[in-house]
């Protein structure tokens, strides 16, 4: 004996019909995590690459950030509302802010190195080929 069972699905379940389909994000949210990427793209020149970083939505900060992992723990870079400075963050506390604003002029890959700059000077990154001081049996 076979039983044939119909299966109801809600009206807003797509796919298998078991989850809820999420909601579509916020173009302005997509926008944000675009630059994040870019500006973490320009941090490769810097020894940064792809498994050290990543780019979300952050509710604490109610924005986009772009994590680094460093030696010294994850610094995050938060993406502001056009007009403001970029913030950055260690531990969920601000730290300070890039000497740049979010503006149609500046280019991703300086905001990128600007943060290389500031991860640089708080001593959480060596930049390969560019922290090396010369040794006096190097001098002519």
């Amino acid at each position: 004996m076979t039983r044939t069972a119909t299966f109801e699905t809600p009206a807003d379940a797509h796919g298998c019909g078991c989850l809820p389909a999420p909601a579509e994000p916020d173009p302005a949210t997509t926008a944000d995590i675009m630059q994040a990427r870019a500006i973490a793209a320009g941090l490769a020149e810097f020894g940064i690459g792809p498994d050290r970083w990543s780019a979300a939505y952050d509710h604490e900060a109610a924005a986009v950030v772009l994590r680094v992992d460093t030696s010294r723990g994850l610094y995050a870079l938060v993406i502001p509302a056009p007009g403001q400075a970029f913030p950055v963050l260690h531990r969920a506390e601000r730290i300070g802010a890039l000497d740049c604003r979010r503006i149609y002029g500046t280019a991703d890959s300086y905001t990128a190195a600007l943060f290389a700059a500031f991860l640089r000077d708080r001593a959480a990154l060596e930049i390969p080929g560019r922290d090396v001081c010369p040794i006096a049996q190097n001098m002519v």
